[in-house]
């Protein structure tokens, strides 16, 4: 009979008095979920693009996916599915040399990072995996050249010998910031960039920016210096019709939806104090990272503000976003001397990924006044 939307086989039954009137209540029944399931539709007419779509409906109906990840997975139908020819092929005459096709063809525009390209793979995996599952189609092209399209993407992103594995700030570029982002505005006494204390609070705790947007005064025990963390806050699409908002402001569980308890340095001490003594408010429920007006802040904004103040401090070239942060701050920790999987713990992330993606190994040198890896 094909299976329900948990996966489990879905199991008919029927009770008559005779057994043609069994038989005839079974035809009715069998008839009945056909069209429920309206497989025949699908694959008569459908797209890879409406597969994406539906599979996306069903994860959000069942609370599969959180909010950001909704964002980024309809972008990643709409923008790196659906816009190709891939996305308006029926679902039935894909195979997995159209799958390759598609991936060589993201590859070659070079416009898209390794992850979107490798999210492109996921979603059609995961589309139809869901699909087989349900018995809308016989097979998944994805599956059986999967792993060898992620190592395809990986080799095709290669870092050169003069690339950084992962990008940090050097223990110059570190003191630079640090300074200008302190520097003090000589008409108002005050400090420069009323943002600075925010970026220099990235830098010495590598909190993900999410979770310093959702934290609150009260979530730090200035006693024994431990700061709490079990909430991220975001901007997500808004896809409730009665507002006329495009984006909303959200709360919800850190990435990994595990909560955690860091002891702070030294630094982030001081910083976390400084931000205390220059807040309007410092009430326990009040917000720790907020905009001039004492509203919560925003990835975005404050994005715009360190580019501000790296710009002054002499820092153009940096790039990766405020998460150059949290990757310097758990590449110091390696240097000190700790092990990956306490980096992991303290940053709240697997180790893999920890060690893949935060942990640069190759540092900035100056041999004769040129920076090399």
């Amino acid at each position: 009979m094909g299976r329900r939307w948990d996966g489990r086989p879905k199991v008919l039954t029927v009770t008559c008095e005779t057994k043609a009137a069994c038989i005839r209540e079974m035809r009715k029944k069998v008839a009945e979920w056909n069209a429920s399931q309206d497989t025949a539709g699908l694959m008569a007419k459908g797209t890879v693009g409406d597969l994406c779509w539906k599979h996306l409906e069903f994860q959000v109906e069942h609370d599969e996916l959180k909010p950001k990840s909704r964002d980024r997975r309809e972008t990643t139908i709409k923008c790196h599915i659906e816009a190709y020819a891939l996305g308006r092929m029926q679902v039935q005459a894909i195979g997995i040399s159209d799958i390759e096709k598609h991936i060589a063809i993201l590859l070659n525009e070079d416009r898209l990072s390794d992850s979107s390209v490798k999210k492109v793979v996921d979603v059609l995996n995961a589309a139809y995996t869901w699909a087989v599952s349900r018995g809308k189609v016989s097979t998944n092209p994805v599956a059986p050249i999967k792993e060898t399209l992620m190592k395809r993407i990986m080799r095709k992103h290669a870092k050169t010998v003069e690339e950084p594995d992962v990008i940090v700030l050097s223990e110059e570029e570190e003191k630079r910031f640090v300074k200008e982002a302190l520097a003090i505005n000589d008409k108002t006494g005050g400090y420069k960039y009323p943002a600075g204390l925010y970026g220099l609070l990235l830098l010495y705790t590598g909190i993900r920016v999410g979770e310093a947007l959702a934290l609150r005064f009260g979530d730090y025990d200035a006693k024994y210096g431990i700061l709490k963390i079990y909430k991220s806050a975001s901007m997500v699409r808004n896809h409730d019709e009665k507002t006329d908002k495009r984006q909303i402001m959200i709360e919800g569980t850190t990435k990994n939806q595990q909560a955690r308890n860091i002891v702070l340095n030294s630094d982030a001490k001081n910083i976390l104090e400084l931000i205390r003594r220059n807040a309007k408010d410092c009430s326990p429920d009040a917000l720790v990272i907020t905009t001039k007006t004492g509203r919560q802040n925003t990835a975005t904004n404050l994005q715009h503000r360190m580019k501000v103040i790296f710009h002054n401090a002499g820092l153009d070239s940096y790039s990766g976003g405020l998460h150059i942060f949290r990757r310097t701050f758990a590449t110091n920790m390696y240097d000190a001397g700790a092990r990956v999987e306490e980096i992991a713990a303290y940053i709240g992330d697997l180790e893999s990924t920890t060690r893949r993606y935060y942990i640069a190994i190759r540092k900035k040198v100056s041999v004769q006044g040129i920076e090399k890896q």
